[in-house]
């Protein structure tokens, strides 16, 4: 009786921990708002009257069942007592709050209880393990991934690592993901990347802040997530030194669609390597010249330093990107040496420039 007395004051504190705890700890911030019961349907199962569950003891007064045994005597013992009462379904991040306190909170109770996961799809539990496996966006999947790694639940980790296939991903969707290290978890992307592409990748675990888009998408494809709308080819442009370009970027993409897009800290080799492994023809081009009609040109001095030329004038610095894009919207580009040096490749991003600037795909 005392040790029942003893979980049922841990239970209550764990409902105080989840009226006056921050939830902003596991907030998602996700698109859904899911129907959550009632906090008080979830008090009236927890303070039901029970009989409590006295496990069988042998001569000596030692438990005589295996800790397996024990919980299917345990389960069936509450379950044939609430098992008219209608299933409470929480949030997992209402789950995940009360488990991070007392892991044992709702153990006794999870025959009668669902779990809603951020994109409202609704589970159930079995020794606080996800019985079902899901289909889900790559959003909830990370989101679920968070929530479980702060509260600890390795049941949870495993689940959004091992048993949620993945909904595809548009393309325009997978280039914005390479725009914002920021927006992704280093911890939560190694533990939904499958194993072997970590250790591959990233040994030791330890993704850079500035690769975070890289191993997001290269987690997304490794979990065989697909890509929808992909393009044939692609080009990733970028000068051939870094030293004296005046912005912050790293590469322009453009694809056979004329859509032309500016990086920054982009891993433009890893990212050529994912997409040419995913069957997107990826090249790369490395620039030694700029030319444009408006803003004069740039090239790199002997030391491997860009400067631009304008109006006469000679600056130690270049604005590479922006010219660039001027350049290829011109065609300007047939001028260089690049062209010449790098013939096959420039002769289709030609094509595409020329199939894409009269519709106004690619821009200055």
């Amino acid at each position: 009786m005392e040790l029942f007395i003893m979980n049922l004051l841990k239970k209550i504190f764990a409902i105080l921990l989840l009226l006056f705890s921050p939830f902003a700890l596991f907030s998602d911030g996700h698109k859904n708002v899911c129907n959550e019961d009632d906090i008080s349907t979830l008090f009236d199962l927890i303070y039901g009257n029970y009989l409590p569950f006295e496990p069988p003891l042998d001569e000596e007064g030692n438990v005589s069942l295996s800790p397996e045994e024990m919980f299917v005597m345990k389960s069936k013992h509450f379950f044939n007592q609430i098992k008219k009462v209608e299933p409470v379904k929480i949030s997992l991040a209402t789950y995940a709050s009360l488990s991070k306190e007392v892991p044992e909170a709702l153990s006794d109770f999870e025959t009668r209880i669902k779990i809603i996961l951020p994109d409202c799809q609704i589970i159930s539990l079995y020794r606080g393990a996800p019985i079902e496996k899901i289909t889900t966006d790559f959003e909830t999947a990370q989101i679920i991934s968070k929530t479980a790694l702060d509260a600890k639940l390795n049941s949870f980790t495993f689940f959004a690592a091992n048993k949620i296939n993945l909904t595809p991903l548009d393309f325009s969707v997978a280039s914005n993901m390479l725009k914002n290290d920021y927006s992704f978890d280093p911890e939560v992307l190694t533990n939904l990347m499958p194993k072997k592409v970590v250790d591959r990748y990233f040994p030791g675990k330890i993704i850079p802040i500035a690769n975070l888009s890289e191993a997001a998408l290269l987690t997304f494809i490794s979990r065989n997530g697909k890509i929808e709308n992909t393009p044939k080819e692609v080009f990733f442009i970028k000068p051939k030194s870094f030293s004296g370009v005046s912005e912050s970027f790293s590469a322009i993409m453009l694809d056979d669609n004329g859509n032309l897009e500016t990086f920054a800290a982009l891993n433009t080799d890893l990212i050529v390597q994912l997409f040419n492994r995913y069957g997107i023809k990826t090249e790369t081009i490395s620039l030694k010249e700029v030319f444009t009609d408006e803003t004069g040109s740039c090239s790199l001095d002997p030391a491997g330093r860009w400067y631009q030329l304008i109006g006469g004038r000679k600056i130690r610095n270049c604005p590479f990107f922006s010219m660039t894009r001027k350049m290829l919207k011109n065609r300007n580009y047939l001028k260089t040496v690049d062209f010449v040096e790098q013939n096959t490749n420039f002769v289709r991003l030609d094509e595409i420039i020329r199939k894409h600037v009269l519709k106004g795909s690619v821009d200055g």
